[in-house]
């Protein structure tokens, strides 16, 4: 089975939760700060913490994958018809492929790595950390240059705090190949001419999918 009652529970939660932070929770930050950090915020404590929690609370990834495209599809209609000013930007599609790629990493683990959800297998950080590095480093990346560079601009100071955040989470959790795929998530969302949504959870997972999986290294 698929899906628990348990699941649909953790569902609604997580829904309700992630509803929060993009309704009320970034709204006020965006009325403190700027939109960028609003975007950032919800990257943090919306897909940052779903990611973390999901392979403790669901039996499989196929609520996870159902409830990021449906989210994918709510952004798009607000987008066409009414935008949610205070995160959604004319300019910028980030929180569109966001929730996206958060989904589609999921599934192409669920197809390519055999028992791959369970907490305790070191293959569920193949998915989770590039899942991680999209949240929590970009996430961290964006806060430090709105703060130092007051404008939205690829620092070197927030491609520090990148580094920091994902190659110390890419090495506690996958050793060696851990640590370089965090190098390569800041280097593609530092030069990178596609969305950092795109690259940053793409790349890592591509490179920890040959190396850890295929490789066993």
């Amino acid at each position: 089975m698929f899906i628990t009652l348990t699941d649909i529970a953790w569902a609604i939660i997580l829904t309700i939760w992630v509803m929060i932070v993009t309704l009320y929770i970034s709204k006020y930050v965006a009325r403190k700060t700027t939109i960028y950090v609003a975007r950032k915020t919800i990257h943090i404590l919306g897909g940052g913490l779903v990611a973390v929690v999901s392979p403790f609370v669901f039996s499989s990834p196929l609520l996870p994958i159902i409830l990021s495209y449906l989210l994918t599809g709510y952004l798009i209609f607000h987008r066409e018809r009414q935008p949610l000013s205070w995160f959604q930007d004319k300019e910028n599609r980030g929180e569109v492929w966001f929730t996206f790629s958060f989904g589609t990493i999921l599934l192409l683990s669920w197809i390519l790595i055999r028992n791959f959800w369970d907490p305790g297998s070191r293959d569920i950080y193949v998915a989770l950390l590039p899942l991680f590095y999209m949240s929590f480093g970009d996430g961290v990346t964006g806060i430090i240059r709105n703060y130092v560079y007051k404008r939205r601009v690829k620092g070197w100071w927030g491609s520090l705090g990148m580094f920091i955040v994902s190659s110390f989470l890419g090495y506690y959790f996958l050793s060696i190949p851990g640590l370089i795929s965090g190098i390569l998530a800041t280097i593609v969302e530092r030069i990178g001419k596609v969305d950092d949504n795109i690259l940053v959870p793409f790349v890592p997972f591509i490179f920890l999918y040959i190396t850890v999986v295929l490789l066993n290294l």
